[in-house]
């Protein structure tokens, strides 16, 4: 899901027993119906119901992008090569989990804990 804030925008916002995990923020200028320039900051998110893990985050993040089949047939493909256009998008699936893995550690959901 995407969204957007005036203010730079809390990674973890806990409301009716969900949790919101914000990542990619991006800092942007716009102009509002007066023609004033100002700084917004637009953002993807995921909520988690009940106890957020970091399996959670990273699951809900990549399931923001890609469905279950989806994922499944992207990585066979890549197994078998059969699909030579495939090597561009398993590249971005990986950067992606990456991201995904990046935005549990920073919401304090690193390995370790």
């Amino acid at each position: 899901m995407k969204g957007n804030s005036d203010n730079y925008p809390k990674i973890i916002e806990k409301s009716n027993n969900k949790t919101q995990i914000r990542y990619n923020i991006i800092e942007t200028m716009i102009k509002d119906i007066n023609n004033k320039s100002h700084i917004c900051y637009n953002f993807e998110y995921i909520e988690i119901e009940g106890e957020v893990t970091r399996n959670k985050i990273i699951n809900n993040i990549i399931a923001n992008v890609y469905t279950i089949d989806n994922e499944i047939a992207l990585i066979n493909n890549q197994i078998s090569n059969l699909d030579k256009n495939s090597e561009t998008e398993y590249q971005q699936y990986q950067t992606l989990r990456l991201l995904a893995k990046a935005t549990a550690n920073s919401a304090g959901y690193s390995k370790e804990s």
